[in-house]
């Protein structure tokens, strides 16, 4: 007898939350153990769910609740691949199915197959225009190749059809912020947050947003909202301190990059956003540990070896300084670092040396020569 399936895809588990365990009274049905599955979703027991959706599709191997219940345990236990074989069988069972298609669309995206997702989702438009998901879902295909001009116009797709969708609309602001319409984006995250005053995702993209005009007094103002909420946010405290920094608020800037620091001490540009605030200070030591440590992270990181070297020279290693110049020339000769060879060389006072570098920097840079003259006639200190 061949199974109805649409009865399979409308029963309704309105009562399912109420049921948690077996019954030992009475033999269990399929729906009996999709309940319990559903119950320890619920509950965070995923691979005790997988288990009862398990029992459950051995009684029922097409049913629709018990196939979805069951990719969504295996998503959350991290078996993606796992979880989107089940869903494209599902697919296979439900082809007409828009939901269906949309899940299957989503749980490929998760996958990193963004070609496949594309397809889905398309299918599940074609099934039933009117459903927003899948619009949502092809904006994140858009995105995901940076193509938010298409992006924008399924997150208006899918605000069409639901406008209070709360997802869509801040895709629609972040793809807007790409673009570089941050009044308008900031317009729409404001009108996430009166939705949902609490997300701290919103808040953070909110505060970018802010950061990328210039307003860093609200940028701040969403990063601290970030941090009540999620305060081992390392991105929002590096973000903070970048922007104290920019205000000259170097004290609040350092406590914000030592509290990145706490969180994850194995981020470069923090460390190089520490020292450069202590440059700041004109506290060169701790400078130049604070730009070690970024290079030791990441050797190639040019910057952080030329501000360490000026520390360096600021504190009077200028061997110490000078050896890091000479990375920089290996790395990536510039005038830059000539110049601060030539600096060097002066201060150990091999002028023969300092003039050949100095020479190196004014013709990879004309406008070298007028700091290299004001270096050379600058009076010596008593």
């Amino acid at each position: 007898m061949t199974q109805d399936k649409t009865n399979l895809n409308t029963a309704s588990d309105d009562d399912d939350a109420m049921f948690s365990c077996p019954n030992e009274n009475k033999e269990m049905t399929s729906r009996d153990w999709n309940r319990i599955g559903k119950d320890l979703l619920m509950a965070g027991a995923f691979e005790d769910a997988l288990v009862a959706l398990e029992d459950g599709l051995a009684l029922e191997p097409e049913n629709y609740d018990l196939l979805k219940n069951k990719a969504d345990a295996l998503s959350n236990i991290g078996q993606k691949a796992e979880s989107l074989a089940v869903y494209e069988y599902a697919s296979t069972l439900y082809p007409e199915d828009a939901k269906m298609l949309s899940f299957t669309g989503f749980a490929a995206l998760e996958n990193g197959q963004f070609e496949k997702g594309a397809s889905y989702f398309d299918r599940s438009i074609l099934e039933n225009s009117e459903f927003e998901m899948p619009w949502l879902g092809k904006a994140l295909v858009y995105s995901s190749v940076l193509d938010f001009e298409e992006a924008l116009k399924c997150y208006d797709a899918a605000l069409e059809i639901s406008p209070d969708f709360k997802e869509a609309l801040f895709g629609k602001a972040v793809a807007v912020s790409a673009l570089g319409d941050y009044d308008q984006a900031i317009a729409i995250y404001n009108s996430v947050l009166e939705m949902d005053p609490e997300d701290p995702d919103v808040w953070y993209y909110l505060a970018l947003a802010y950061d990328a005009l210039g307003d860093g007094a609200n940028a701040i103002i969403g990063y601290e909202k970030v941090l009540e909420m999620h305060p081992d946010f390392d991105d929002a405290w590096n973000n903070k301190g970048i922007l104290h920094n920019a205000m000259g608020q170097f004290e609040e800037a350092l406590y914000a990059f030592d509290k990145a620091i706490e969180i994850d001490d194995s981020q470069a540009d923090v460390w190089f956003n520490k020292g450069y605030t202590h440059t700041m200070l004109g506290d060169f030591d701790s400078a130049g540990e604070a730009f070690a440590r970024a290079i030791d992270i990441a050797p190639d990181f040019e910057n952080a070896y030329l501000e360490a070297a000026f520390a360096y020279v600021q504190s009077g290693a200028v061997f110490k300084a000078l050896d890091l110049y000479n990375k920089v020339l290996e790395l990536n000769p510039t005038a830059e670092a000539w110049f601060g060879v030539g600096v060097c060389h002066m201060a150990a006072g091999d002028q023969e040396k300092a003039d050949e570098a100095f020479e190196q920097a004014i013709a990879m840079d004309p406008r070298y020569k007028e700091l290299i003259d004001a270096q050379k006639n600058k009076p010596a200190e008593a």
